[in-house]
Formats: structure tokens, C-alpha cells, sequence
């Protein structure tokens, strides 16, 4: 009986010791569980918004994976939540490159996706082409989304219609004159064609488009939720 008692206070220590570990235990598990969880929230949302901000028919961008530089250079925390509500109320942070674009909250950890997307810079081209009698026509030197025509005739010719690949985009019987502006397909090169009355001198037709120059970088989403 008396080693029993002696016994008592080693067991109660050691039940001490067990709960104690248990709880710990426990503790670093829901720790552990809550963590992997809010990681996972963090890379859908990043995941999420990245795959928005690549879209074909995203605002940011001219094409899938091809982001406008103009417009992204625009994008602000407040633009970033209007137009992609998917960050919700998390902390968010959109880099391209060494710029940041947006930033929102304090997204000093959380979790950062990245992809290789291309930007696009559109640059101004002028174009005077020598129009032959024969073929009145100019195939622009690279693809343009627009272009500007101005038609000064130097003699007593009068262009009537203009041709975008075939496809009649201005016509006038009486003679066009002026500058006009024609959308084109980005996809594909675009050839001119001018109808006139007569052989178009030198200097009749001044042509402004618009081509593209895309260059690689890395775009880094960071949420921390």
C-alpha cells in the first residue's frame, strides 16, 4: 500500500507530461493544418488572377499572354480590384519584371506565381509608296491594327476606292482627298490597293501604321491572404 502511494505522484506526473505533449501536439497539427490551408487559398486566388490578367479577352491585353504595354502601365490597385474582383479582400502585389504595376495591403509574404508572358510596344511608322500604273497597290512591311491614309492626288488623278486585301474600305466616285483612318486585322499583313483615274504621282498616297514589337519578361502575382 505504501508503494503504491509512493507511486501516485510519478504517475500524476507522467499523465502531466502526456497531456501536456498531446496538446502541443495538437497545437502544432492545427497550426500546421490552418497554414496549409490559407497556402492553398493563396496560390488559387494568385493562380486565379494571373490566368485573368493573360486572358485573350483580359483588359490588359492585346492577345492571350501578349499584355498592352500602354494599358498595364495604367493598372493600379484600384483598376486591379474592378476589373479582377477574384483578389477579393487579400493583399495583393502584380510585377512585371523590376516594375510594380499594382500593389495592394501588405503582401510582404504570401504566395508568389509567375509567368513568362510578352509586351507589347506599338511604334509609328510613315510609308510614301512609288504606286505603279500597272499595280497600284503597297503591301505594308509589317502587321498593323490601323492605318492612316492621306490622299493628296499632285495632278489631276482622283483615287476612287481603296482596297485592304481585297476588301473595300473607303470609296468615293467623285475622288477621295483628305486623311482617313482604317482598322485592319493585327493577324495578317495587310496589302493596299488604290483605284484612280489616272497614274498616281509620287508623294499622292503618305501612309502611318502602327507595328508592334513584342519583347519577353516575368509577371509576378503575390498574394498574401
Amino acid at each position: 500500500m505504501t508503494r503504491g502511494q509512493m507511486n501516485l505522484p510519478a504517475l500524476a506526473v507522467a499523465l502531466l507530461v502526456v497531456t501536456s505533449v498531446t496538446v502541443v501536439s495538437l497545437g502544432l497539427a492545427d497550426r500546421a493544418y490552418l497554414s496549409a490551408e490559407r497556402d492553398a487559398d493563396e496560390r488559387r486566388i494568385a493562380v486565379a488572377l494571373s490566368e485573368r490578367l493573360v486572358a485573350p479577352d483580359s483588359q490588359v491585353t492585346t492577345r492571350a499572354n501578349v499584355l498592352d504595354s500602354e494599358t498595364v502601365a495604367d493598372l493600379n490597385h484600384s483598376r486591379l480590384r474592378s476589373q479582377f474582383p477574384v483578389t477579393g479582400d487579400a493583399d495583393v502585389e502584380v510585377r512585371l519584371g523590376d516594375r510594380t504595376l499594382a500593389v495592394g495591403g501588405d503582401p510582404t509574404g504570401g504566395t508568389t506565381v509567375r509567368r513568362i508572358v510578352l509586351v507589347e510596344n506599338r511604334t509609328t511608322a510613315s510609308l510614301t509608296p512609288d504606286l505603279s500604273p500597272s499595280d497600284p497597290a503597297v503591301t505594308l512591311p509589317r502587321r498593323s491594327p490601323r492605318v492612316e491614309i492621306e490622299l493628296t492626288p499632285l495632278d489631276e488623278s482622283n483615287v476612287k476606292m481603296v482596297k485592304a486585301n481585297e476588301n473595300v474600305v473607303l470609296r468615293n466616285e467623285s475622288g477621295l482627298r483628305g486623311r482617313f483612318e482604317v482598322r485592319l486585322s493585327r493577324f495578317e499583313t495587310t496589302t493596299l490597293a488604290f483605284e484612280s483615274d489616272g497614274a498616281l504621282a509620287e508623294g499622292s498616297v503618305e501612309l502611318t501604321y502602327y507595328p508592334a514589337e513584342t519583347s519577353k519578361a516575368v509577371l509576378a502575382v503575390t498574394v498574401d491572404d
